[in-house]
């Protein structure tokens, strides 16, 4: 029976879309093909007639396909609150490439690049600039449009975001319009589903652990912008008596430091590591925040220490996340250096300052860089 019950659940999960979702995007997709500058009314103080004059006439000279979006970004709309899940729902919906700019009620503004041949690599400070969201953007289209030609590539698929709503509310109603129609479903068919479930899942646990994830130099980059412009976004927004606050600053200042003066693939992954533990500070009020997984700090946090051999490294008791404590083959992250991929903790310089000190790591950079 829980085997059933587990089953009926897992369909009714992934059958059920919300109306309200596909509404919107539909209702903004018409919009861009249109014009490449829409607003929403619920944020037109964002952006006045001017200024989306001024910002269409700058797009249709920058040379390059700019789909700009304002929009609010909430819990329980179709994003959850994700500017680059919105952006990806607008690409595959209009099926244009181009540049999709999201800002938000805030004024904060993400973007990501579909196929476009120039090097979408902008400086991150241009993301979390205090500026008003005209000039903000008006500088982030100019750079674009002044851009060095690069390869077309399309970023990372996101992954669904689930908003609170949906953890509560969204799922229990989904669960109970589809339970009875489901009940009158084959034992027999829901018997083989959970079977071919189970088997999909172990295999993609088997992949995952046997194919190491590589950061090459481009996705490296972009994700050390990424997750520095989430440190400071976090920093902006947390309670000032919030315990984690003095670590966060000094990682942030460290990263900081670290990103405008390294470039090695080392230092720059140094960069996410150092961008994770501030969020981490944040997120559990902490001065402390536990250590991330050794073998893929990108996994998250460690849930204990356990015995281990990592590649490169002796045997020891190495801070490991759920998946690689169940998991028998712990492959590390690696990064690709002068052609090679290497384990992260194995890239020179950096690395060799600060393996398996994660309680001081903002000190440790810092010391690394020569500053005192």
């Amino acid at each position: 029976m829980k085997r059933l019950a587990a089953g009926l659940m897992l369909t009714a999960i992934l059958t059920a879309t919300p109306a309200h979702a596909a509404d919107r995007v539909d209702r903004i997709t018409a919009a861009l093909r249109q014009s490449p500058v829409f607003v929403d009314p619920d944020v037109s103080y964002l952006l006045d007639a001017r200024d989306r004059t001024a910002l269409s006439k700058q797009i249709a000279a920058a040379g390059v396909p700019i789909y700009l979006v304002a929009v609010p970004l909430l819990s329980d709309d179709e994003s959850a609150g994700s500017g680059d899940y919105l952006a990806y729902l607008l690409h595959r919906r209009l099926g244009r490439n181009g540049i999709y700019m999201i800002a938000d009620q805030r004024g904060s503004l993400e973007w990501d690049s579909y196929q476009v041949p120039r090097d979408d690599e902008l400086d991150y400070a241009l993301m979390a600039s205090d500026k008003p969201l005209p000039k903000k953007l008006h500088d982030v289209i100019d750079a674009f449009a002044h851009s060095p030609a690069g390869k077309p590539s399309n970023p990372l698929t996101p992954r669904p975001p689930v908003s609170p709503a949906g953890q509560k509310d969204g799922v229990t109603g989904r669960f109970v319009s589809a339970f009875f129609p489901s009940l009158l479903a084959s034992g027999l068919v829901l018997t083989v589903l959970w079977f071919v479930y189970r088997c999909v899942r172990a295999l993609l646990l088997a992949v995952r652990s046997r194919r190491p994830a590589t950061l090459g130099p481009r996705r490296l980059r972009r994700t050390a912008r990424a997750e520095l412009v989430r440190l400071a976004r976090a920093i902006g927004s947390a309670a000032g008596d919030n315990p984690g606050f003095t670590r966060a600053m000094a990682d942030y200042d460290a990263a900081k430091l670290l990103h405008d003066e390294k470039t090695d693939p080392g230092s720059v992954f140094g960069v996410v590591v150092l961008a994770l533990d501030g969020q981490d500070a944040l997120r559990h009020e902490t001065a402390d925040p536990p250590a991330r997984c050794m073998a893929n700090p990108l996994h998250g946090t460690a849930e204990r220490s356990v015995r281990t051999v990592l590649a490169g490294l002796a045997q020891a008791k190495r801070p490991l996340c759920a998946v690689c404590v169940r998991d028998g083959h712990r492959r590390p992250l690696t990064l690709e250096i002068d052609g090679q991929r290497r384990p992260y903790y194995q890239a020179p310089g950096l690395w060799e300052k600060i393996r398996g000190r994660p309680r001081d790591l903002p000190e440790r950079v810092l010391e690394y860089l020569g500053v005192e």
